[in-house]
């Protein structure tokens, strides 16, 4: 006897394949049937009515390991069809912690942390107090280099010595030991950025040796888009391992119709036997920490560091000027100014300037746009979040088409509650493919645009019981209707839930009925090798 059968389903079975019409058995958290199921003994039977009946959406870009705790029920995921959040991305992880070196940490992840507890050390710890939330989705976890660098050596600006290498390898080795699916980096972000091509080896041969992948927030995505993904590809090669390219795009109007080379790049490593992917989010608009808009050296030590040069007059100049001037040699500025929208300002005197762009905050303050983002990065030791317009809607497409380019949100569990400024794609993501690029630009056919959701990080992850509507596999299963499905998020208005989506199921268990939460703690943490 089924658990729960779903009946008159229009089948994309995640393949690519073209959807075929059939009924769906699930037995204990598992697809144990599909075809004409008519008259078989289930105790419950949902007709699905001709919707569509798709794998569950598997996110393998997402910052949710730092919103989870007060978000366990995810609903800007799951009401967009998310079953699988792969976090730990950018380099960014909740773990490892070393004591000496936490409010180094904890200062730093301020602009993306919702409430962490911070009361774990390790992988382990972290997964396990995840495991005490009332999860609706489920999470798959990677660790972080910035995190593993400033646990070993804070925000020092210089090659780690031996002894220093062998410790984040060490700690690379146990996160991977205890479940992680991979290594992060974050390149553009201190203290990421200060890592050689060789350090980024070493650890990423020690994912491989458990499997695991490596994923990269590359070392930059605009001037420098080409020289990054080759350092990518190279640190894939020389270790043995897949690779990830977060979040792809070209940056900067100058740099636009860069990605059809950089894809160019990706076909001629595959071509040549290495395992390397890409995702990518549908906006033009991508969102991140303000201090990336600073030279690097501006940051070393950490936040109150940084704030400490700004204080001080002459290197408050020196910064102001570097960025000014955009010097590639002082990496500074891989964003301009007049590109950024403040999003993320913790509560006080700043809090209005929330959802402005830059240019209206400076015109607010009689000041010029760079002398406003500088007084903000020193008032605000939480730090601080933007979202930057830099991107090509033709890129976007082209980047889209490829066939190696999974879906991803680079966004977070959240839910209306949470108030104030954020990215669209945190609630519209995946709907905003199916609707605005397959339904009514055809840039991508649904069942080539299901695959990128479902089967192709599924096959990242190496979870090859996930991302398929196929016997055997999870039941993490999303219905919709092609013809209504549409993200309603929009930069002004950002907390909106998409439309369309009628039922999710998590393992089996429905966690949307209807359009609506069930409450059901279905989502599990998974770990590598299960």
């Amino acid at each position: 006897m089924y658990d729960l059968l779903l009946s008159n389903a229009r089948i994309v079975d995640g393949t690519g394949n073209p959807w075929f019409k059939g009924d769906v058995g699930i037995e204990n958290g598992k697809i144990t049937a599909i075809g004409d199921l008519t008259g078989a003994p289930t105790k419950r039977t949902l007709n699905v009515d001709g919707k569509v009946l798709a794998p569950g959406f598997i996110d393998l870009h997402s910052h949710s390991d730092f919103t989870t705790a007060i978000f366990p029920r995810a609903e800007s995921m799951v009401r967009q069809g998310v079953t699988t959040e792969l976090v730990g991305n950018c380099g960014l992880s909740p773990f490892p912690i070393e004591p000496s070196h936490f409010e180094l940490l904890q200062t730093y992840t301020g602009f993306i942390d919702c409430g962490l507890t911070w009361e774990w050390q390790d992988a382990a710890g972290f997964m396990a107090s995840l495991e005490n939330l009332p999860l609706a989705s489920n999470l798959a976890l990677q660790v972080g280099h910035g995190t593993i660098r400033i646990a070993v050596m804070g925000f020092d600006d210089r090659e780690p010595t031996a002894t220093e290498l062998a410790a984040m390898e060490k700690l690379v080795a146990q996160a991977h030991e205890q479940g992680v699916f991979g290594l992060s980096s974050g390149l553009i972000y201190v203290p990421g950025s200060y890592a050689q091509t060789a350090e980024l080896v070493a650890l990423a041969k020690v994912s491989a040796r458990y499997g695991g992948f490596y994923s990269s927030h590359i070392r930059g995505e605009g001037d420098t888009l080409l020289e990054a993904v080759a350092e990518a590809i190279t640190i894939g090669r020389e270790a043995g391992t897949g690779v990830q390219l977060s979040h792809h795009k070209a940056s900067g109007k100058a740099n636009w119709g860069q990605v059809e080379n950089s894809l160019q790049m990706i076909d001629a490593a595959r071509a040549a036997g290495y395992d390397v992917l890409a995702d990518q989010y549908p906006y033009t608009a991508g969102g991140t920490t303000l201090t990336a808009l600073l030279p690097q050296w501006a940051i070393a030590g950490g936040v109150e560091a940084m704030r400490k040069r700004l204080a001080d007059s002459a290197t408050h100049a020196r910064i102001y000027q570097a960025i000014a001037n955009a010097d590639p040699d002082t990496g500074a500025r891989q964003f301009s100014p007049e590109t950024i929208m403040i999003s993320g300002v913790p509560e006080g005197p700043n809090k209005a300037y929330q959802g402005l762009m830059l240019s209206e905050i400076a015109a607010q303050r009689q000041q010029d746009m760079i002398e406003t983002a500088l007084y903000l990065l020193e008032s605000e030791p939480e730090g601080i979040g933007m979202i930057v317009f830099t991107m090509s809607e033709d890129d976007v497409r082209r980047v889209m088409r490829h066939p190696a380019v999974a879906v991803g949100t680079d966004g977070a569990n959240i839910n209306p509650s949470h108030g104030g400024s954020s990215h669209p794609r945190n609630y519209g993501t995946f709907p905003r493919v199916l609707g605005k690029y397959v339904r009514e630009e055809h840039v991508l056919s649904l069942p080539e645009a299901i695959r990128k959701m479902t089967s192709l990080p599924a096959q990242r992850l190496r979870r090859f019981d996930m991302g398929l509507v196929r016997p055997g596999c999870i039941a993490d299963l999303v219905i919709f209707d092609p013809d209504t499905v549409q993200d309603r998020a929009t930069f002004p208005e950002p907390h909106q839930y998409a439309r369309g989506i009628s039922h999710v199921l998590v393992n089996g268990t429905l966690v949307i009925e209807e359009g609506e939460d069930t409450g059901a703690k279905a989502g599990r943490v998974l770990r590598r090798g299960e």
